[in-house]
């Protein structure tokens, strides 16, 4: 068993919240595990805590696994009002645990007011923390798109308060210094993506602390077991289910895709949208993309939308539920799926289509493609365009054009030879357990030496 006793923290537990964040905090945790290190999840939850006295409640014999039941944060400040809760209770469970040091995944939901409590319990250990989207930076949800729909380029107190005009530039910019004097006491920041690690660097946090490290996956056997892409067979358009079936050609100079013939497609013309469905998400665009489509292509193609939508409002809910009804049976929407279920639902499609409109950081769905050997349709911007190498492994189009779009998807569906290469040439993500490992490193180098160390954690992953 190691030395190491590593605490990591997340804003909800995967259970309740299947957001990227949580599973990649989940997954880090149980790997630590799988390792031989003792390790903790603490995952703040909303629900009241059922035992009198005590905010947290156990999820597993051993204890490993808590909710900290805590109440809502000022998500200005992303600040903790029961700070009893932080200077009692969590400080009682850092003697508890001891840790040797503490990851965290977020602050958002738990408060910054943690950070500190960590380094007042503990000058010697390291304090990491995964930084998995831009809430530090922007105050409109951290997905820095204006409300007038523009793309937000940087973030200055005036330019937030032309954004929440309730909000002066002095509160934004007290915001800015509260949240930095928590951050100040951070030793790594890992960022997944590099454009993600610019955007915090370009506002102020110090380059030399960045490590960018992506989310490793869990699917080692990937690594040597994944099927060569060329073999995949077509599939039957009117089940979710492969079955083998001849690939069909090119028509000779049409431009277009060939006719499947027999309600039967193949998986160049087969496309996949897996996420949560809303207006940031690129919904809207992907539905008109789908309207623009020649008539011919659209005959030829199918795409299926696999997602929640009832955090949506009931408005965008109705419009998207009619527009799939009126695009059938080129769109199919089918549901919200597990993510035990990602690799069988990729395995039915031949690309994925991520159309955000805002940055992103580093989308799982685009690691999840990858791992697959499926090329990916994506926006091209920020940490989408990063993981995506169009003319490599997928295709990029203008963020917001669903006339783009549409071109792309004619043009992934005209070509099946190429389809075949990018498939091919889909990079395999960094594995949980290389990823888990270079922290492990990380944990044990001296904090007064993780600086300078850090250089040599660089490309350790593979």
């Amino acid at each position: 068993m190691s030395q190491q006793r590593i605490l990591v923290i997340a804003h909800a537990h995967p259970d309740h919240s299947l957001g990227g964040g949580e599973l990649a905090a989940y997954g880090h945790f149980r790997e630590l595990q799988r390792q031989g290190v003792q390790a903790m999840f603490l995952a703040r939850s909303s629900d009241p805590s059922g035992h009198a006295g005590t905010p947290f409640t156990a999820r597993t014999a051993d204890g490993s696994e808590l909710l900290f039941h805590l109440p809502p944060v000022d998500h200005f400040r992303h600040s903790q009002p029961e700070r009893s809760l932080i200077h009692r209770n969590f400080c009682d469970l850092l003697e508890r645990f001891q840790p040797t040091a503490v990851h965290f995944h977020h602050y958002v939901h738990l408060g910054v007011e943690l950070i500190r409590e960590v380094r007042r319990w503990s000058a010697d250990i390291p304090i990491v923390l995964t930084l998995h989207d831009y809430l530090g930076i922007c105050h409109a949800q951290g997905q820095m798109l204006k409300t007038n729909g523009i793309l937000c380029q940087r973030a200055t107190p005036l330019d937030c308060h032309h954004c929440f005009r309730e909000i002066t530039p002095p509160q934004f910019f007290m915001r800015e210094l509260w949240l930095k004097s928590f951050f100040a006491l951070v030793d790594i920041f890992v960022s997944p993506s590099q454009f993600l690690r610019d955007r915090y660097v370009a506002w102020g946090l110090p380059a030399e602390r960045f490590l960018v490290l992506e989310n490793g996956q869990q699917f080692e056997a990937m690594r040597s077991a994944r099927a060569q892409p060329a073999a995949a067979p077509a599939v039957a358009t009117k089940s979710r289910r492969p079955r083998p079936a001849a690939d069909s050609s090119m028509q000779a100079g049409s431009g277009a895709p060939a006719s499947a013939g027999h309600g039967v497609a193949q998986l160049h013309t087969r496309f996949l949208v897996l996420g949560q469905l809303s207006r940031l998400k690129g919904t809207p665009v992907l539905i008109d993309a789908v309207r623009a489509l020649a008539k011919d292509v659209a005959k030829a193609v199918r795409i299926e939308i696999h997602g929640t939508i009832q955090h949506a409002p009931q408005e965008f809910q109705q419009r998207f539920l009619a527009d799939v009804a009126e695009l059938a049976p080129t769109l199919r929407y089918c549901g919200p799926y597990l993510p035990g279920d990602v690799d069988s639902i990729i395995a039915t499609a031949g690309w994925l289509v991520v159309p955000s409109i805002w940055w992103e950081n580093s989308p799982m769905v685009i690691q999840e493609a990858c791992r697959n050997g499926r090329p990916v349709i994506s926006s091209n911007i920020g940490g989408m365009a990063e993981k995506v190498q169009p003319g490599v492994h997928g295709l990029h189009f203008r963020v917001g054009s669903a006339a783009d779009l549409a071109r792309a998807i004619t043009e992934a569906a005209s070509d099946a030879e190429r389809w075949h290469q990018f498939a091919k040439a889909a990079p395999l993500p960094p594995t949980l357990h290389s990823t888990v490992q270079t922290l492990r490193s990380l944990y044990s180098t001296p904090r007064g030496s993780l600086v300078n160390a850090l250089p040599a954690f660089t490309g350790l992953t593979g």
